[in-house]
């Protein structure tokens, strides 16, 4: 195998299957990724069991082959080559593969494609096409509120469900929940699954730079994701999601429009005063205003916003983070908050914007 490139565009192509090399593995193989000619092209292929990605990039080939490379030392090696630079990998015996960029000329030990895992074909018959930048707004506005604790493994992930042309996304750790839904799909497109954050968060990231539509194929336990250079891989997480359709308040005794910078400032700097772990955030509303306030034993805070509030006081308290986390998806110069007792979900919702986000936040014990 002979084929030539540019360090930039091999750069980024490993850059781009990082995501799915294993860490910790039994299978020293993982530690690989693929290296490929195909019809003129040359592929990019890595894969933990759980998830993989291929990429194309553009090369120059002067002789057919394919070959496993160690990730983490050719990653390292590119990092060490010019920007934009003419790069020239080579074939030797015994699965050498000789890389050479200017006067430098480096030597790393591979092995042989029989050894490594066969990564599923993408599943065109299941595909169906969505708006790159709508799902990419969509798993901005949802992922950050699923669920870390690995033994919570079905929040894990974000649900989503399609019916009646309107795609759905939810995600929650059992403290907070986030909700985008869009028509963007087909009337007769129908189905539930959970999908694992860690291929959401990558794919986000390619959507970034993509145009037009991602293809999307949903099969009983697999999810995968094509644009014209790069397929990503996953399973779905097993599970039932919970019933989020009950927690998202549908009564609002109190309804308050804010301005969603003004309230993101006030909550951040109400959020430095509070506890270093677990400390709330005290929302006060008194005829008026919108008090806000936090103490620790260092450090007290208290403000105040106008708010068009004439009932009784009422206090309600929150972890600032969540509230943080939730106006900056809010993508909208207002924010509205809803309320019906202090111990009640919270709910936020976007004024202005795009229908269908709604996001929930649990209170905390004031």
């Amino acid at each position: 195998m002979k084929i030539n490139c540019t360090t930039d565009e091999l750069s980024k192509g490993v850059q781009t299957i990082q995501a799915a090399l294993s860490s910790r593995t039994t299978l020293p193989i993982l530690l690989n990724f693929l290296l490929e000619t195909e019809k003129a092209k040359v592929k990019l292929i890595s894969t933990d069991l759980q998830m993989g990605v291929k990429h194309y990039i553009k090369a120059e080939i002067e002789n057919e082959g394919s070959i496993t490379i160690p990730a983490k030392k050719f990653s390292d090696i590119l990092h060490t080559l010019p920007v934009d630079q003419d790069i020239r990998l080579s074939m030797e015996d015994d699965n050498r593969v000789v890389v050479k960029c200017g006067r430098s000329r480096f030597v790393i030990n591979g092995s042989p494609k029989a050894e490594y895992p066969v990564l599923p074909e993408f599943n065109k018959t299941a595909a169906f096409s969505v708006p790159a930048a709508e799902l990419g707004d969509m798993i901005k506005r949802t992922i950050f509120a699923a669920s870390s604790d690995e033994t919570r493994y079905v929040l894990n992930g974000v649900f989503w469900a399609a019916s009646a042309g309107q795609l759905e996304l939810v995600a929650t750790d059992g403290r907070r929940l986030a909700l985008a839904k869009r028509p963007i799909l087909a009337k007769d497109k129908e189905f539930r699954a959970i999908i694992p954050t860690k291929i959401l968060g990558e794919l986000q990231r390619l959507l970034a730079e993509a145009e037009g539509d991602v293809q999307v194929a949903i099969t009983e336990n697999q999810v995968a994701f094509q644009t014209p250079d790069t397929t990503m891989l996953s399973r779905l997480v097993e599970g039932s999601f919970p019933n989020y359709e009950q927690v998202v308040p549908v009564k609002k005794d109190i309804s308050l429009l804010f301005d969603t910078k003004a309230l993101m400032t006030i909550t951040k700097q109400a959020a430095l005063c509070g506890q270093d772990r677990g400390g709330s955030v005290k929302f006060a509303l008194r005829k008026g205003v919108l008090h806000v306030s936090a103490s620790s034993q260092t450090l007290s805070f208290e403000d105040e916003l106008a708010a068009d509030y004439k009932g009784p006081e009422f206090v309600i308290a929150f972890n600032p983070q969540f509230v943080l986390e939730g106006l900056k998806a809010m993508g909208t110069e207002k924010v509205r908050l809803s309320l019906t007792t202090p111990v009640n979900p919270a709910l936020f919702e976007p004024e202005g914007g795009t229908e269908g986000y709604r996001y929930v936040v649990m209170p905390m014990r004031s």
